[in-house]
């Protein structure tokens, strides 16, 4: 179970704590000092989830129904960004969680780290 939580649980909780403290940050900051503390939080961020996603390498496992799914969420998740495919309740939940393009990037990583794990 400790193995399961470094390579995908500890990634994706600090994928989600990064996109919510940006978005708070975008909430309580305005002017110049706003996109600073942004820029330097996003850089934080992805550094500190780049850290997580290479901790444990192991031997690569070659299923072919988990890519599958991995696809799937990487067209969803380009769809999404694009502007091409919205269902409105998923967009509310994910305005509320702070899921935004910062994120959706952040998820990007996530399921290439997956794609090729």
């Amino acid at each position: 179970m400790s193995n399961f939580w470094y390579r995908y649980g500890l990634p994706f909780v600090i994928m989600m704590c990064s996109g919510f403290l940006v978005h708070l940050e975008r909430i309580f900051l305005s002017g110049s000092l706003e996109t600073t503390i942004v820029t330097i939080t996003m850089a934080c961020c992805m550094f500190a989830f780049g850290i997580a996603c290479n901790r444990h390498k192991r031997k690569r496992n070659e299923s072919w129904l988990k890519k599958i799914f991995i696809s799937f969420f990487l067209i969803f998740f380009i769809f999404w960004d694009l502007g091409y495919f919205v269902l409105p309740q998923l967009k509310d939940i994910f305005d509320m969680l702070g899921i935004t393009g910062f994120v959706i990037h952040l998820f990007y990583v996530y399921l290439g780290y997956c794609f090729f794990d």
